[in-house]
């Protein structure tokens, strides 16, 4: 029997991807019982205005990750992967003996994380500045094709249709799955791949 290593989750994409929506629907099904929203937590300490607390948010995060760290734990965290905070965490995570796996959701347009978060605020969900987005949008790509190495498994969602679906999988830096033609967003974390081993 192998020992068990703990587990750890890492649900990202910029704003308006959609990652929180596949993180409800998977998290029940791998029995994930803690699971790290900085979102959530911003919302906790400021319910009018949660982009004010985001630095808060990030350090509550960070203490909480570090316990669960130390103390072995399962655990899940959304993440833009726009700061390094998620990178860190990785790091941190797999020094410490943890498999982690990596969903990450991306649009293939940022108009349409635009769009989204719109309809979220329509429908009663906090208001996202666009300039942030936009930022988001080149920092969190720039993270993913930098740091794709990092997690053991690595699954990426693109969600610019209705449903969205798995365009690349990678394990243990192998690429297992591929989607033929591969969204653009996509394109660039190829050939990254492709330099690196």
């Amino acid at each position: 029997m192998h020992p068990h290593h703990p587990i750890m989750f890492v649900f990202a994409g910029n704003n308006g991807s959609g990652k929180s929506t596949l993180r409800n629907l998977i998290i029940d099904r791998i029995g994930i019982e803690i699971n790290i929203d900085p979102d959530a937590i911003a919302r906790r300490l400021d319910a009018k205005n949660p982009e004010s607390k985001r630095v808060s948010a990030g350090k509550e995060v960070l203490r909480s990750v570090r316990r669960y760290i130390k103390e072995g734990k399962d655990f899940s965290i959304e993440t833009t992967l726009a700061g390094k905070n998620a990178i860190r965490q990785m790091q941190q995570a797999k020094e410490a003996g943890y498999e982690i796996t990596m969903f990450y959701v991306g649009l293939s347009n940022v108009t349409q994380n635009v769009q989204r978060v719109a309809l979220r605020v329509k429908n009663g969900g906090h208001h996202i500045p666009t300039e942030d987005i936009l930022r988001r949008h080149t920092t969190s790509f720039k993270h993913l094709y930098e740091y794709a190495h990092l997690p053991d498994n690595l699954i990426l969602i693109d969600n610019s249709k209705e449903n969205g679906e798995i365009i690349l999988e990678m394990n243990d830096k192998t690429i297992t799955y591929q989607a033929e033609p591969l969204p653009s967003w996509a394109a660039p974390l190829l050939e990254r791949l492709h330099k690196k081993y």
